[in-house]
Order: structure tokens, then C-alpha cells, then sequence
């Protein structure tokens, strides 16, 4: 569940931005660095991490979802691609097993970096960090909705 509706976020962020990119008069600018540091600051203080634990565990963090956007990227382009058009019954097939391949392979490397976060912070203080990032993923979702709900009652 966790994992789907990070995926749900990722691709609702990244919609966003494209959408941003189409009509920038329209919307304001999306800053990957701005989002980063409002995640960081808010997990820091949610975890309760020192400095210098935020040191140690927020580049192997970034690390990680850079490697998973870039996994998920593919899927978005086929998502991208095929939407609107006539899919064969195999495109379709293809297209169903490359989400679960994707989902797979993010999962190999949440494990390989569940071994790396290990090694910077007790397992207390990283249940702590990824309970904290539920936590912002959540709350970043009910602002962007509370967002738009302004925004339409604005028209």
C-alpha cells in the first residue's frame, strides 16, 4: 500500500511538472532542490535526527529516489505513449509486466538501501525516518488537493 501510493505521489509530481512545463505563466515553477529540502527538513525534524545523521543518510536517500524515478521513467513514457491510442491485447500484456518488472526492481533496491541506511542509523531512528516520510508524502498530498480545491472555487 505504502509503496503505491508513493508511486501514486511520484507520478501525480510528475504530472504536475510536465503540466508546469506546458503552462508556466499559468503555474509556479517546480523546483526538484526546493522539494528536496522541505522532505529533508520535515523528516529531520519528525525522525528527530541530528545533523549529523541527516549528513550520513540524506545523500544515500536522494540517491535512492533518483534511481527509482529513473526506473519509473520508463513506465511513465509507455503510460505517456499509449495513452489515447489503440492498444493491442499483447502491447497491453507488455505494458501490464513492465509496471510489475519496474515495481520489482524498486523494491531490490529499497532493500539494498535498507542495508545502507543501516549502517547511519540505529533501526529505531530509521523506522522513525520512513514513518516521517509517509508522514510528508501524505500531508504534501492533502495540500495539493486543498490547492486545487481553491483554485476551482477561484472560477
Amino acid at each position: 500500500m505504502k509503496k503505491h501510493l508513493f508511486l501514486l505521489l511520484f507520478m501525480f509530481i510528475a504530472t504536475t511538472v510536465a503540466n508546469a512545463q506546458e503552462n508556466k505563466k499559468n503555474r509556479p515553477h517546480f523546483s526538484p532542490e526546493e522539494f528536496q529540502a522541505k522532505q529533508k527538513a520535515y523528516m529531520m525534524e519528525k525522525a528527530e535526527l541530528s545533523p549529523e545523521e541527516g549528513e550520513a543518510f540524506f545523500p544515500l536517500f536522494f540517491e535512492l529516489q533518483k534511481k527509482k524515478f529513473e526506473l519509473e521513467r520508463s513506465t511513465r513514457k509507455g503510460f505517456k505513449k499509449q495513452r489515447g491510442e489503440k492498444m493491442t491485447e499483447e502491447e497491453c500484456r507488455n505494458f501490464v509486466y513492465n509496471m510489475a518488472d519496474v515495481k520489482i526492481e524498486i523494491a531490490k533496491l529499497e532493500r539494498e538501501y535498507a542495508e545502507k541506511y543501516l549502517n547511519v542509523l540505529s533501526p529505531c531512528k530509521l523506522r522513525r525516518v520512513l514513518h516521517a516520510e509517509g508522514s510528508f508524502q501524505r500531508d504534501l498530498m492533502k495540500k495539493m488537493i486543498e490547492h486545487r480545491k481553491a483554485k476551482q472555487d477561484e472560477h
